[in-house]
């Protein structure tokens, strides 16, 4: 029993380890130009380790793609908090996503993800549907805020799709498209962005 449990760790430190290596590969190389064979190599496993784990490069890259957006969910994931200012809440989560899009290694993944979304759109549609299975996030933060009466929020999707609208404009899409930076102005942004979306939003008392 005890050899099994360290069998399966010892498989899934290897799945990671390939997956990791796919995410630099992909990164350096974009998806036509990631090899099974160079991810492989990097992840210190033989080719067909490579294959025990993932089936194809393309499974591969959809698996990347949602590590790469669950870390993001991660860096927005702050525990509701009924005793504490909404206003702050909100602030804390974008300070957190601002501070991982400031990530070279995240951008540039970002990058090829995108560029392949828009080549074979279905995969973007498969890997947000993922996505939107794990826990956390703003949307869970949302959630519980509406539960508590603090918030008023009949789509709780739309919602979110807006703040990060309002966000996003100016923390990931310049970075991206690499069209300059409004870092400088960063307190000022969230404050603003925060105060439009509650005042839409939070429960007149």
């Amino acid at each position: 029993m005890v050899q099994e449990v360290v069998t399966q760790s010892r498989s899934e430190q290897k799945r990671q380890a390939v997956l990791d290596a796919a995410v630099a590969e992909f990164q350096r190389c974009g998806f036509a130009g990631a090899s099974m064979d160079a991810i492989a190599e990097l992840a210190q496993v033989s080719k067909r380790t490579v294959y025990n784990h993932f089936a194809s490069k393309e499974i591969l890259f959809e698996q990347a793609t949602v590590l790469l957006w669950s870390r993001s969910k991660s860096a927005a994931t702050v525990p509701f908090a009924a005793n504490r200012p909404l206003a702050d809440q909100l602030a804390q989560i974008a300070r957190q996503s601002w501070a991982f899009y400031q990530q070279d290694d995240f951008i540039e993944l970002a990058r090829v993800v995108m560029a392949e979304y828009i080549r074979q759109p279905e995969r973007a549609i498969a890997a947000m549907a993922q996505l939107e299975q794990q826990e956390g996030g703003l949307e869970s933060w949302l959630k519980a805020a509406t539960a508590a009466g603090m918030l008023n929020i009949p789509d709780l999707k739309l919602a979110a799709s807006q703040f990060w609208g309002l966000f996003k404009t100016f923390s990931f899409w310049p970075k991206v498209f690499q069209l300059g930076s409004y870092d400088a102005q960063q307190q000022q942004i969230i404050e603003s962005n925060v105060a439009m979306f509650l005042a839409l939003y939070q429960t007149k008392r």
